[in-house]
């Protein structure tokens, strides 16, 4: 939004001290921002800058650095300029100039050595002046950068002026800006001092086997003599002298680490050091930290297949993509705390880690993972291509620079060099290649990150296309509708093996490395998107798909928070919850139950449909991915329901011994049971326990039952055979009738009919029931036209709206839509009922049962698949009617019961639809 200033303000404006604000009072991440390399003195510049936006690239030319005072604006640091948070939002400028003011704090002043000025992230070239000097520049969006300014500097007060030019250029690493641009300035600025002689980088290369660290350490260049190095712990009893000798800046030592302390994800414990180089008043002093663990791939014993280990145990990796943006900050969180709270966020769901994509995290975010125990995957942003010399350069210099700087923590397993091949790609159209040049240039750059990090796992590309060239990681992406995934799975466990080249290009090979998913979910697999959608019913039917393959070594579920047009976080974009409604089907069950070690699969697949009364028989799959062996556990079962009146129907349960082996999913004794006669919609439940009756994961097949009749005395009418309606917006029957709504207020009116052969002189009421929500007005619908199709990087207003999307019917979360709408018989008022919300979660298992499929997987006949308001439902109310109404309604041979929505809009469900098995129904109650 354009600040507006007044003629005054414009023509009054002086630049004195009096009136530029004070940076100190508002500083936004005031912690040190590399807590694994943090000197002692530390003087934060975040704040409060003045700034100006440059349009025409005009600031260059006509000296700006020399006009602070024309600098009217003011922006908060470190937040990008395109950013709400910033104060400034205009995404579209691609030069901004900032100025402030310093004297340096009683710490820097008093300390010896050179003063410093530290960037941690300014995207893209970088230009900085002190005292109307030109102290330098740097290009580069993503890693810290740094001025020795002590030349420039001048007693009490100093003048800072900071140009930044951030083009959209195809050459330069960016990511997923396209969700809201790291325009200049976008981590902490701070001043330290250092020594001339200065530590440059610390490495740790912990050994777990040898139970011993090797330490590498860089100076900023040599010393002319001998320079002595010490490192010491301050939480541990480690402690190293040594010398680096003259004729070289890098060292490297190797000490013992007794009564070893893992980094474990249960336990992740941080060896915290201090390390110095130098002698007196040249020492360099640094705090850092390092993990004892070991990352690395195993052969599962007895099977053909490896795992991804965490100190030499396999481990089952569950993640999620995490794009790491937030809505006021993009790339830039507001505070420590709120970085904290994302690993808190993540480990809350029982997933053990994330992949940060195509974005250099934050190091604070790192390091909370690595203080509580979160596994992370990091991308090297890319550039979108093609791969020029300039392309290559500056994503080498950024790869480079991230490796060194994140090198330090535990907590991150592999690097992503590339993602979809994207920046990979020469020519356009059909001449659009991955050359065999560019794929080489690869498979160098995959060597040289082995050879800077032996520590971890690197990947070439996380592939959609079927291209690695050579990886640690044989990882594929899959967004599919939840009825594709069985096949799908069983086609890429079929084909991996050492030496198959499936999944590879160019006649490249598949080796002995672990194989899993790196990016799945169904937000790509229905036609044009899913939009908003209840995500669990989906989740659930591929996760029971993965547990079933063992050989697949983990997942990668898009995503961790919805992100400006994707809705398939976990969270939404503002990191509030989304409700699952998973444990009002299964007390106790979160999604935690599908990420459990040991997992119980009840039954083949989502979409059984049964014979009320049959005796069924049900497969039960036990599915184990860790070494732990659990001993006597057992699987207790149950079946449970809704009778066509909505009434609670349990059937039988039961309890037998689960067969669980390390790595395999085992069939287990089938379930074989009689379903009550009056069921007509119902779960087979199950619960694994341990021996000693603790629940360690739940699990259910739902499915329809036929065949059940109504009560006697009960008439029923399906929603979308009303005899009048009116509404203010407008009404629709989706689900071809199953269901039906209107927007804004108005009324469906239904008739029903008297049963012929009723015995007025044993009725004594009756009771009306229905299920119902109330109707959010959902903008697709608020216009003429077709909703949009929501690409993957189609950005557009539309895109932004939860519920424009063609298939979008939005999860249930936090944010209700209330509504309250009347009952009325036969014009008569009933009763009036307040509606909670328009929810749309696991809850509404019907909604998802009615889905029309498009194609089988592998096949192409062009039918789409599509959503029609999937997992919505409603509340199951009721009202009754007196005798004496009864009595007027027989004399008429029918009754009236108009639903009247007074605000919020209305939902009805039918037998179909929603949660229940109900239709709009009168039961005439009876004396017998």
């Amino acid at each position: 939004m354009k600040l507006i200033f007044s003629l005054f303000f414009l023509c009054s404006f002086f630049y004195a001290a009096a009136a530029a604000p004070d940076a100190s009072k508002n500083i936004p991440l005031k912690e040190h921002p590399r807590p694994g390399f943090q000197r002692n003195t530390f003087q934060n510049l975040n704040g409060t800058w003045h700034f100006r936006t440059d349009k025409n690239n005009a600031g260059v030319r006509q000296h700006w650095q020399n006009q602070p005072e024309s600098f009217n604006r003011q922006i908060l640091v470190p937040f990008s300029w395109a950013s709400p948070k910033s104060g400034i939002k205009e995404p579209d400028v691609h030069y901004g100039w900032y100025t402030r003011e310093f004297t340096l704090d009683d710490e820097l002043s008093t300390y010896e050595g050179e003063t410093y000025l530290v960037f941690m992230a300014s995207d893209f070239h970088t230009t900085v002046w002190l005292n109307g000097h030109k102290v330098g520049e740097h290009r580069g969006g993503y890693t810290p950068f740094d001025f020795n300014i002590q030349p420039y500097l001048q007693p009490g007060k100093n003048r800072l002026v900071v140009r930044v030019e951030d083009r959209d250029l195809d050459d330069r690493p960016s990511g997923k800006q396209y969700y809201g641009n790291a325009r200049g300035i976008w981590q902490t600025v701070y001043l330290e001092k250092r020594p001339d002689i200065f530590i440059k980088q610390v490495h740790f290369f912990p050994d777990i086997d040898k139970k011993q660290v090797t330490v590498r350490v860089t100076l900023s260049r040599k010393a002319e003599t001998d320079w002595p190095f010490t490192l010491t712990g301050e939480n541990n009893n480690l402690h190293l002298k040594g010398v680096i000798p003259a004729s070289d800046a890098t060292a490297q030592f190797t000490l013992p680490v007794k009564n070893i302390l893992l980094w474990e994800l249960s336990n992740p414990f941080l060896y915290n050091v201090i390390v110095t180089a130098g002698k007196g008043k040249q020492t360099d002093e640094i705090h850092t930290y390092f993990g004892m663990r070991k990352i690395s791939s195993v052969k599962i014993p007895g099977e053909d297949f490896w795992y991804v280990a965490l100190n030499n145990k396999p481990i089952y990796l569950r993640l999620t993509l995490d794009q790491s943006y937030h809505p006021e900050g993009f790339y830039t969180f507001p505070s420590d705390n709120f970085m904290k709270n994302e690993i808190k966020r993540a480990k809350a769901l029982g997933l053990n880690g994330l992949r940060i994509h195509i974005k250099a995290e934050i190091p604070r975010k790192l390091y909370w993972a690595d203080k509580l125990g979160l596994l992370i995957m990091e991308d090297i942003p890319n550039f979108w291509g093609p791969p020029t010399p300039e392309a290559k350069k500056n994503w080498e210099e950024l790869a480079v620079a991230e490796i060194n700087r994140d090198f330090n923590h535990p907590s991150i397993f592999s690097w992503v060099l590339f993602n979809e091949t994207w920046g990979l790609f020469s020519g356009k159209g059909n001449n659009r290649k991955y050359t065999p040049a560019t794929q080489q240039w690869v498979a160098d750059w995959y060597h040289k990150a082995k050879e800077m990090d032996p520590t971890r796992l690197v990947e070439d590309n996380s592939p959609c296309n079927y291209d690695h060239v050579v990886t640690d990681l044989n990882t594929w992406h899959a967004y599919l509708p939840a009825r594709q995934w069985s096949d799908f799975l069983d086609n890429i466990v079929a084909k991996t093996f050492p030496g198959s080249t499936f999944n590879y290009i160019n006649g490249h090979k598949q080796g002995k490395v672990p194989m899993l998913n790196s990016e799945c979910g169904a937000v790509w697999g229905y036609a044009g998107s899913t939009g908003d959608i209840d995500l669990t019913w989906e989740y659930h039917v591929m996760m029971n798909e993965f547990r079933r393959r063992p050989k697949i070594a983990g997942f990668l579920f898009t995503e961790f928070h919805d992100v400006i047009n994707e809705w398939n976080g976990y969270y939404r974009f503002d990191r509030s919850k989304k409700i699952f409604g998973l444990s009002d089907l299964v007390p106790g069950m979160s999604m935690r139950d599908f990420h459990s070690s040991y997992y119980v699969i009840p039954g083949k697949d989502f979409y059984q449909i049964y014979k009320a009364g049959q005796k069924v028989t049900i497969p039960v799959t036990a599915s184990s991915v860790t070494t732990k062996r659990m001993e006597q556990a057992t699987i207790n079962w149950y079946i449970k329901g809704y009778s066509p009146t909505g009434k609670v129907i349990e059937g039988e349960s039961g309890t037998m011994p689960a067969v669980i082996k390390p790595f395999e999913a085992v069939p287990q004794e089938n379930i074989t049971t009689s379903l009550p006669e009056n069921l007509a919609s119902g779960m087979l439940v199950t619960l694994l326990k341990d021996e000693n009756g603790n629940v360690i994961q739940r699990n259910f097949l739902p499915f329809r039952a036929t065949g059940t009749k109504l009560p006697a005395n009960t008439v029923a009418v399906p929603p979308s055979q009303f005899s009048k309606a009116d509404w203010s917006i407008k009404y629709r029957k989706p689900q071809e009738g199953e269901k039906v709504w209107g927007m804004g207020t108005g009324y469906f009116e239904y008739q029903f009919k008297v049963p012929a052969d009723l015995n007025l002189d044993n009725v004594t009421g009756a009771v009306f029931r229905c299920e119902v929500a109330s109707r959010f007005p959902q903008s697709k619908y608020l216009e003429d036209g077709d909703a949009e199709n929501i690409g993957m990087t189609i950005v557009t207003e539309k895109g932004t709206d939860p519920g424009y999307g063609q298939n979008s019917y939005p999860q249930t979360d936090v944010k209700k839509h209330p509504g309250t709408f009347s009952i009325s018989i036969d014009g008569k008022p009933l009763n009036q009922i307040l509606l909670e919300d328009d929810p749309a979660d696991h809850r509404g298992m019907l909604s998802w049962m009615n889905q029309k499929p498009g194609d089988k997987w592998g096949d192409n006949t062009g039918k789409k698949w599509m959503l029609d308001e999937a997992g919505s439902y409603g509340y199951l109310i009721s009202a009754g009617l007196s005798l004496d109404e009864v009595k007027e309604a027989v004399k008429k041979g029918f009754i009236t019961i108009r639903l009247t929505s007074e605000k919020g809009g209305l939902s009805i469900y039918g037998a179909e639809s929603g949660e229940y098995p109900v239709d709009p129904q009168i039961e005439f109650l009876t004396k017998e």
